[in-house]
Formats: structure tokens, C-alpha cells, sequence
């Protein structure tokens, strides 16, 4: 019995001994990683002449708001926060919409023609025409120029299809069942009982849909000419690449306390706070989406 205790107790120290060591690993990680933002950070908040003098590290030296506020004023942010908006929020929607109605039918293995639709989905996903079809076929249609031709290239993404069609595969069939004796057809049993109960992996392939929208930058810039349909991605790139421009600005403006730097860190720091603020509500699905959506059937 000595024996037992004895290695139960090493068992036990060799146990917390590892959990510290990786406590320890990814504490180390989560700051290696969390470096980078602080620094990004510090520099949108801190004055030009810290920002300019290389003094700003992972804390803001000399706070001020006086480049958010240039951001914010003196420059299209807002005008392309809100077409990134428009474009990811309407994309979102007609892509869960078309999504969840192809999974739904491709779930039922009573499907005629089911595995002809799934391998062509299959072979769509692994096999792209290419950038310059695409591009013919977007001005062909006479989308050049249109939120229409930033939301239709994603309407749906087949991987993202996929995961809910298995998911939707490991729904009880009696429920679908009882609510065919009742009178109901399938839209009805799809948006009244399919849905609600495949909420995780729908918030899941929602979020996906969002960021893969919200980051789109190759479509906008194939895809839009005007100042006007100018998305936020598009707007970074000129923020960080076309330093001039953001001189001429600062010459003709009164912002005495801003720095081409820290205008730059304060467009990435402005263009994540949607993302970040929408991630939470939605986090408690995204494992469980994940994963019960990627080993069924």
C-alpha cells in the first residue's frame, strides 16, 4: 500500500509539474503574440514626438486622442467603414441563406442526385477557374463598381457548406418526423426547427463568413474604381503604403500632435474594434460548431 501511495504522490507531482511547464509556454506565447498589438497600439495613442523619436513600445507615451480624431474627421474612414459594413453584413446574410438551404436538402441521404451535387461542390472547392474568369464574369454581368461584385465571388463557400451539412446530418430525424404528421413543409421545418436547434454551427459559419468579408481586400481592389465604394481594406492599404498622402493631409490640417505612424497604427487599431467586438457574443459556439460540424456523416 506504501508502494502505491508513494507512486500515486509522484504521479501527482509529475502531473503538476507538466501542467506549470505548460502554463508557463503559453504564458509566454500569449505575450509574444500580445507584443505586437500593444506595440501598434501604444503608437495610435502616443504623440507624434514620441511616435517619430522611436520612444513608443508596449506602453502609450504622452496619451493623446488627437490621431483618432484626425482619422475619424479629416479622412474617408467613415466612408469605408461603412461600405466594409454594408459589404459584410449583407454578405453574411445571402451567404448563411444560401448556405443553410443547400446544406439542409444535401443532408438527406434520400436526396436524388445527392452525391452528383456533393462531388460537384467538392470539385468546385478544389479546383478554382481562376482570378481572370472570375473577373470577366464580373463585368460580363456589369457588376464592375457594386457591392454586388464584392458579395457574389462568396455567396457560398463550399467548406463552410459542408460543416453545416454535417452537422445538420446529426439532427434527430423523428423531430423532422412529427413535424411532417403535423402539416409542416420543409421551409417551415428548415427556419422553424432546423435552425434553431443548429444555432452553434450556424453563429460558427456566420463569424466565418463576416471575416472573410470584413478582410476581403483582392476583390475590392479587381473589382472597384470609385472613392465612393472604397472598402476598409482598400483604405488601409493607402493609409499604410502612401505615406505622402497622409503628409499633404497633415500639412493642411491643424493636427499639430500626429504623426504619419501613429495614423497608420490607429486605422489597424479603428478597423479590428467591430471584429473584436462582435467575436465574444459568439464564442461559446464556435468550438462546438467546429467541431460537431466536421465529424458527422
Amino acid at each position: 500500500m506504501s508502494n502505491d501511495s508513494e507512486l500515486m504522490k509522484y504521479n501527482d507531482r509529475g502531473e503538476k509539474a507538466i501542467s506549470l511547464v505548460s502554463y508557463i509556454i503559453m504564458g509566454i506565447a500569449g505575450l509574444l503574440a500580445l507584443a505586437p498589438c500593444m506595440h501598434v497600439l501604444s503608437k495610435a495613442f502616443s504623440s507624434a514626438s514620441m511616435v517619430t523619436s522611436g520612444q513608443v513600445t508596449f506602453f502609450p507615451r504622452q496619451p493623446q486622442m488627437e490621431t483618432v480624431s484626425f482619422i475619424l474627421t479629416e479622412t474617408m474612414f467613415l466612408e469605408s467603414l461603412m461600405n466594409t459594413l454594408i459589404v459584410t453584413v449583407g454578405g453574411t446574410i445571402l451567404s448563411m441563406l444560401v448556405t443553410v438551404t443547400t446544406a439542409y436538402p444535401l443532408s438527406k441521404p434520400k436526396l436524388k442526385g445527392r452525391k452528383l451535387f456533393l462531388i460537384l461542390y467538392i470539385f468546385s472547392m478544389l479546383f478554382y477557374g481562376g482570378m481572370v474568369p472570375a473577373y470577366m464574369v464580373i463585368k460580363t454581368l456589369g457588376l464592375m463598381d457594386t457591392y454586388a461584385a464584392l458579395i457574389l465571388p462568396f455567396i457560398i463557400i463550399q467548406f463552410n457548406m459542408l460543416i453545416v451539412k454535417n452537422y445538420m446530418e446529426g439532427l434527430p430525424e423523428s423531430i423532422e418526423e412529427s413535424a411532417k404528421i403535423d402539416g409542416a413543409r420543409h421551409f417551415r421545418i428548415l427556419f422553424s426547427i432546423i435552425c434553431p436547434m443548429s444555432v452553434p454551427v450556424i453563429a460558427t459559419v456566420s463569424l466565418l463568413y463576416a471575416v472573410n468579408y470584413w478582410n476581403n481586400y483582392l476583390h475590392a481592389m479587381l473589382y472597384t474604381s470609385s472613392p465612393g465604394k472604397k472598402t476598409l481594406q482598400l483604405f488601409i492599404y493607402d493609409t499604410i503604403y502612401s505615406a505622402e498622402t497622409m503628409i499633404e493631409k497633415l500639412m493642411t490640417s491643424e493636427a499639430t500632435n500626429v504623426s504619419v505612424e501613429g495614423i497608420r497604427s490607429a486605422t489597424v487599431v479603428l478597423s479590428i474594434i467591430p471584429i473584436v467586438l462582435m467575436y465574444p457574443g459568439i464564442q461559446r459556439f464556435f468550438v462546438q460548431g467546429i467541431t460537431i460540424g466536421s465529424v458527422k456523416g
